[in-house]
């Protein structure tokens, strides 16, 4: 049965397709393999760098600080529970991990104090306080 595994168990996937799974094609798995083989030659500090630098995004997109007006010139209000998720996910990998960020670590600690700020200044102009 197909299903998603998750850390509280498997769950079925509506939908999902209950045969068992056809073996992949050669260029599938010539396609797994190179794809392997850049990642096992990619520094994971790069790649942790990679994705906090995606939080830092996803944090501003929240804020509405990157965020392009709609078709009608409109603007989403920020969302300062997630933006705040974010930041907080953002800042357990900062100080989670500190020096062992190596090169990454001041660039990666400096965009978490500027979404930290920003989260202050919106939260503070819109009275929302950082409880949301």
């Amino acid at each position: 049965m197909s299903g998603l595994w998750t850390p509280s168990g498997e769950h079925p996937v509506e939908g999902g397709d209950t045969s068992p799974a056809a073996e992949p094609s050669a260029d599938e798995v010539q396609a797994l393999r190179e794809l392997h083989q850049r990642l096992v030659s990619t520094p994971v500090v790069d790649v942790i760098a990679n994705h906090a630098l995606g939080i830092w995004q996803l944090a501003l997109v929240h804020l509405g600080v990157i965020t392009p007006p709609d078709e009608q010139g409109q603007t989403r209000p920020p969302d300062l529970a997630s933006a705040g998720l974010a930041i907080d996910g953002l800042a357990a990998l900062v100080d989670g991990l500190g020096s062992r960020l190596g090169e990454h670590e001041p660039v990666l600690r400096d965009a978490l104090v500027q979404a930290q700020m920003i989260f202050v200044e919106i939260s503070d102009a819109t009275g929302e306080g950082a409880d949301g």
